[in-house]
């Protein structure tokens, strides 16, 4: 594996309700990315992250499991974490250890206790996320419907920057509203898209919501509503970092849609969560305590700070003993070897 900076790195969570997908969703980004050679499946028990035997007889996440893919200039770091409220702890400490989050909301049942349960704790490590509407190929799925019901739950800054091309069985592909391109992925799941023209039974809903996603990505930036009144829109070169800005200073939060199960939407969420999400280094400081005497403590993420890590998991494994997970916040820290 290639060695990263810190700019290229991404630190994602995958939050949301039980059963909305995230398990499967990973699985399936790792495969469009290359990293494994099959798309497993949360039902055949072959998924990536639920390798626990009780995890794969009972087809829910119980602990929160990492993996991390390689997509273009950056390594992306994933964590997944449990839906139900008895494993929230795993979900909260996984969170303080990332930079980002996408909440998974199902696209039949919608904004459930857990969605709002795993918002809050979005809020609270001040985390900017995507939102993926996520089992688009299910019955009585529903791209709008899902959006009101986010609309009514966490305001105007939910905005969507895809819609789906198609719903529940017909679900096939996805149009980016930012390039205002269509994407179409194939039956066998391979992730990959296959960009064209947007069906012309769409093109208007299309034209409205770019329209909307422009407007809300110009407010709060002066320069953008400048060139917005000028031109009466943004062109694609100023809307894609604007948009990114909009999403780290948390004015946006984006909307997507995708299958897990079927893989489609991968590869244009591997894109999004590179071009539009923090890398560490864009974080602001680390706070902590103090080793010795406990007292609060603001580093900065830098080389040369003082080392200071955060420990997000423990476990106890029967091979190599007690095993700890953590994100590195300050510093270099090194491997001693004999």
């Amino acid at each position: 594996m290639k060695i990263y900076d810190g700019q290229n790195l991404r630190n994602v969570a995958l939050v949301g309700h039980g059963d909305t997908g995230k398990t499967q969703l990973i699985s399936s980004l790792l495969y469009t990315a290359g990293m494994v050679n099959r798309l497993g499946k949360v039902d055949d028990g072959t998924s990536v992250t639920d390798y626990d035997e009780e995890e794969i007889q009972r087809k829910f996440s119980i602990s929160a499991a990492l993996a991390h893919a390689e997509w273009g200039k950056a390594k992306i770091n994933f964590i997944d974490t449990p839906g139900y409220n008895i494993f929230m702890h795993e979900t909260e400490g996984a969170l303080v250890a990332t930079d980002s989050a996408l909440l998974l909301v199902h696209a039949v049942a919608g904004v459930e206790v857990q969605t709002e349960k795993t918002w809050s704790f979005c809020e609270k490590y001040n985390l900017p996320r995507v939102l993926v509407i996520n089992q688009m190929d299910r019955d009585r799925a529903s791209f709008g419907r899902t959006v009101e019901a986010l609309h009514g739950a966490f305001g105007r800054a939910v905005v969507p920057i895809q819609l789906p091309i198609g719903e529940e069985k017909n679900f096939r592909g996805v149009i980016d509203l930012v390039r205002m391109r269509a994407y179409t992925y194939d039956a066998g799941g391979s992730g990959k898209a296959k960009e064209g023209e947007i069906p012309a039974d769409l093109a208007e809903a299309a034209g409205n919501a770019h329209e909307a996603l422009v407007e809300m990505v110009a407010e709060g930036n002066d320069q953008l509503m400048e060139e917005f009144f000028d031109k009466g829109t943004i062109p694609v070169e100023d809307l894609v970092p604007g948009l990114r800005q909009a999403i780290l200073e948390r004015r946006l939060h984006p909307v997507v849609a995708a299958s897990g199960l079927l893989n489609i939407g991968s590869e244009n969420l591997l894109n999004l969560v590179v071009d539009c999400l923090p890398s560490p280094v864009e974080r602001g400081p680390a706070e902590g305590l103090d080793q010795e005497g406990g007292k609060p403590v603001k580093r900065r993420l830098a080389d040369d700070q003082p080392v200071s890590a955060y420990v997000f998991k423990t476990v106890d494994d029967p091979f190599a003993g007690r095993v700890s997970y953590f994100k590195v916040m300050s510093g270099v820290l090194k491997t001693e070897r004999t």
